[in-house]
């Protein structure tokens, strides 16, 4: 069994918190990439969010530096931002300082495998960025954890590492016999190095009802989304100004992340609710 080294966990993002979220990819194709990830993990979330003057709880589970703890908040919502690493802690309360937002937010230091907080706490969960594939072979548990805490028929929102995706990306860099093995197990590691699972739709279909919570939607964030890229130029010609066209490939990735695509994705996002 592959447990979660949390001490490094915390180390490695204590260490690159000063700059994370910080700046903007230089390559065209990468901006559009993250806006299209932003996109598609915001859009789905907005669609389960309560009408405007309705207040609710929402746990950021994982919020790292406030990226989307902050979104809630300025919807009126109050967020608790949860993380492991204290670095990061202090970050997302800058980000939320900054915005004029602080008292929408309280901060907590911990893990998504324990979490501190009384049962039915939330009326939504969300966890984006990778906290539950950290947890390796404890995810199950962390997963059983974000269901707790949330309210009956409360949202639980996941963003996980892709196996598909991790067995083409190693494949890409010749490491043929270390995809065979993430293909069959899952192991593989992170952007800074760490360790993470990345799964299969019937792993989280399975962990989801387990955790008591059903699932309604595991869409890909994006999908395809480079040779969808490069499909779109060609059929547009030389010319195409891909940014001036980026509401129309956003609006294009809409439509392909829910139509069957989500091995396809860099990223799966799992849209549940507890029961």
């Amino acid at each position: 069994m592959t447990t979660p080294d949390v001490t490094s966990l915390r180390s490695r993002y204590d260490e690159v918190s000063p700059k994370y979220d910080k700046g903007t990819p230089t390559q065209l194709s990468h901006r559009l990439f993250w806006l299209a990830y932003e996109h598609l993990t915001w859009s789905a979330v907005e669609k389960v969010l309560p009408p405007a003057g309705q207040v609710w709880r929402v746990l950021d589970a994982g919020g790292g530096g406030g990226k989307f703890g902050t979104r809630f908040a300025e919807r009126g919502h109050h967020v608790t931002v949860l993380d492991v690493s204290p670095g990061m802690l202090e970050q997302a309360r800058g980000e939320f300082s900054q915005k004029g937002l602080l008292e929408r937010a309280s901060f907590v230091e911990g893990s998504v495998t324990a979490l501190a907080f009384p049962d039915a706490t939330f009326d939504l969960v969300f966890c984006e960025g990778d906290p539950v594939s950290y947890c390796m072979d404890e995810y199950p548990k962390a997963i059983s954890e974000l269901v707790r805490v949330a309210k009956p028929r409360g949202p639980v929102v996941m963003g996980l590492d892709n196996r598909y995706e991790a067995f083409v990306g190693t494949l890409k860099y010749g490491k043929k016999e270390e995809a065979l093995k993430v293909l069959l197990d899952g192991k593989t590691k992170c952007p800074y190095g760490l360790p993470v699972h990345a799964f299969t739709l019937r792993e989280l279909h399975q962990a989801v009802a387990a955790a008591g919570a059903e699932v309604e939607e595991i869409f890909g964030k994006p999908v395809m989304f480079f040779d969808m890229l490069e499909a779109f130029q060609a059929a547009r010609g030389p010319n195409v100004d891909l940014w001036e066209a980026r509401g129309e490939l956003l609006a294009l990735q809409e439509r392909l992340a829910h139509e069957g695509f989500a091995v396809t994705g860099q990223h799966l996002q799992v849209m549940a609710r507890r029961k």
